[in-house]
Parts: C-alpha cells; sequence; structure tokens
C-alpha cells in the first residue's frame, strides 16, 4: 500500500468514527445533553419508603411532575427530567425557593440556581404533591408506621355474691392491635439508623370471667376480714378467700349453756345450736356470730332452741362444756343474720 493510500485510509476512520459521535449526539434526549456530569445522590420520595437513585436509574418511570430516564448512556447522573413551565419548589440550606423549569434535568436546575450539594448532601426530590419538591439536605427523615395484632388476655375476678363452684363470662374477649411509629434517617441515600417514636394504645379487651366465692358455711377456723354492706345486706369476706352473704345485723346481748338434750324444735343440743326469742328471730334462722371487736367468735349458729330467760334481743350460745361458759359469761354480740 502507498504512503498516499495509507493514509487516505486513516483520515476515512477518522471521519466515520466522528460521523458516529455527532449522529449518538444530536440522539441524545435535550435532558441528557443538559446533564451534570458530577454525581448525585438522589432520594426519590413518593408514597412509602425513599428509593435512592445513584447514577443513572435502573428503570424509567413517570410522575406527574417528574420523568425518570433509564437509558444506555452512561452520562454519570441521573436524567431526572422537568417538564417546561412547571412549577417547583427548592429548599437548601433552610431557605425556600420557588423556580420555573425549562425542559432540563433536575440537576441542570440547581445548577442555574447556583445551588451545588457537597458530598454529604442528599438531593430528595417530592414527587408526593401536585408540586415537585426539591430538598438539598444531609439528612432525610422518613415515617413510618407497623401494625402488631394481639390477642386477648383472660382476667379472674371473684363474685362475693356468686355461688362457689360456678364462674360466669362478664366480657367476652377480643383479639386487637396496636400501631408502632418509626422514623428512619437517610445519610448519603440509605438508612443510616431507626428510631422508634410512639405506640398506640392496644384495642383487644380483656375477657372477664367471675368466679363465685359464696358458701353455706365457714369453718370455725375462719375470721373475718371485711364487710361489705349495702341497702339489702351485705357480704363477709374471710380469710380463706370465701364469703357469706347477709340480709341483715343484729346487736344482741349473749349468754352461755352447755345443757346436753334435746331443743324445743327436736334438734340435739351440739356446737352451733343456740337458743333464741322466737319472736325475734324466728327458728331455722342461719347466722355468723362474733363479738363486735372479733376478739370472741362463736362463728356459724341455727336457731333451734328457746328458754324462759331468752326475751327479745337475748341469745344464748351452747358450748361443749361448764368452764368455756363462764369464760364466756355474757357480753354483747353481732349478729349476722344469713341469706
Amino acid at each position: 500500500m502507498t504512503f498516499f493510500a495509507s493514509l487516505w485510509l486513516q483520515l476515512a476512520e477518522r471521519l466515520k468514527a466522528l460521523t458516529v459521535m455527532v449522529l449518538a449526539t444530536l440522539a441524545i434526549p435535550l435532558s441528557m445533553q443538559d446533564a451534570d456530569f458530577a454525581q448525585h445522590t438522589y432520594l426519590l420520595q413518593a408514597d412509602g419508603a425513599p428509593t435512592a437513585i445513584m447514577g443513572m436509574p435502573a428503570e424509567s418511570a413517570e410522575y406527574d411532575v417528574l420523568h425518570i430516564n433509564a437509558t444506555s448512556y452512561n452520562m454519570g447522573d441521573a436524567q431526572l427530567v422537568l417538564d417546561k413551565g412547571q412549577t417547583v419548589t427548592v429548599t437548601y440550606q433552610g431557605q425556600e425557593q420557588t423556580a420555573e423549569a425549562r425542559h432540563e434535568t433536575v440537576a441542570n436546575l440547581l445548577r442555574r440556581l447556583s445551588i451545588t450539594p457537597t458530598e454529604d448532601e442528599m438531593i430528595v426530590l417530592d414527587v408526593s404533591g401536585e408540586t415537585l419538591g426539591v430538598i438539598v439536605t444531609d439528612t432525610w427523615t422518613y415515617t413510618w408506621e407497623r401494625t402488631v395484632e394481639t390477642g386477648y388476655e383472660t382476667e379472674r375476678v371473684a363474685n362475693p355474691k356468686l355461688l362457689k363452684g360456678t364462674e360466669q363470662v362478664v366480657q367476652e374477649g377480643q383479639n386487637g392491635s396496636y400501631v408502632e411509629t418509626y422514623e428512619d434517617v437517610y445519610v448519603n441515600g440509605v438508612v443510616h439508623h431507626t428510631d422508634f417514636i410512639s405506640r398506640t394504645d392496644d384495642t383487644s379487651v380483656t375477657e372477664i370471667i367471675e368466679y363465685g366465692t359464696r358458701v353455706e358455711s365457714v369453718p370455725a377456723s375462719s375470721r373475718i376480714v371485711e364487710t361489705d354492706e349495702d341497702t339489702t345486706g351485705g357480704i363477709l369476706t374471710f380469710d380463706n378467700g370465701e364469703t357469706l352473704s347477709y340480709s341483715r345485723v343484729m346487736t344482741c346481748e349473749a349468754t352461755a349453756y352447755c345443757d346436753y338434750g334435746t331443743t324445743a324444735t327436736g334438734y340435739t343440743t351440739a356446737p352451733g345450736v343456740i337458743a333464741v326469742d322466737p319472736s325475734v328471730i324466728p327458728y331455722g334462722t342461719r347466722m355468723y356470730i362474733q363479738t363486735p371487736s372479733g376478739s370472741w367468735v362463736y362463728g356459724m349458729a341455727v336457731a333451734r332452741d328457746c328458754g324462759g330467760a331468752v326475751v327479745g334481743n337475748i341469745i344464748d350460745l351452747w358450748f361443749a362444756d361448764y368452764s368455756t361458759c363462764i369464760q364466756w359469761g355474757r357480753r354483747p354480740v353481732t349478729v349476722y343474720v344469713l341469706d
């Protein structure tokens, strides 16, 4: 090959390469021709968690206020295109301004406004509103919520008026939930840390089951720990958790006897069998008896007998031996007439 032929071949190859470059440049959209070749970190805030865009986006997307172009041309920065004439709100260093976009990229708009993000700053693009918001910042906070489903708890509550061994559901349990609120703090396009903010009340409803503690009688060793009165009577609560229901309270004078035999109603004398004035306390009346201070406790008793000296609010308590009768003597007592 002659020298001139070789020179002509090299010149033709260069012209061909130049032609391809020019045609490629003409084919590049205006938004890409205006691209800021410096690399920026973008954070796209739409619905849900923000999406980071670093360099060329993985795929194209269309929003009312922003066009995201994913192309095969690696221009070094994301192609985030604005429509000519649209209004953009730009916030930088705490100052907000409104700008009218040309047909250009976001990077070009910032350059026209003399805003140069540093390496530590992100360009947040808020596309959730009618107007694009561009915020240049070193941190961005995204608030999100998490709903936690919960089951209901069961609470058992003593009902002193309900018969022991029985129970009833007074409130049905319902499953519920609560909502936890968190904040993700973004730095350089990624979540730097997450903060817990708050939690709502649990909406579940506790199941309440009442169980009965009322009995017909209590052991001789039981002692009253609480007395609850109402207009129809009251409840005696004992140290073993059992309860007695009474209809009225009387203050009486109590004497003692220890005769063995048969009572006026045909019952054999025994502990708890007492003599009464039947016109005041009818036969068969069940009672719980103790001194007003509770220092002496006779306990459960039933009106089964009478006596010539047992008149009005006088009652006679049976004891098994004479010495106990002497110790008892005569003393005032509180008589709870049981239901």
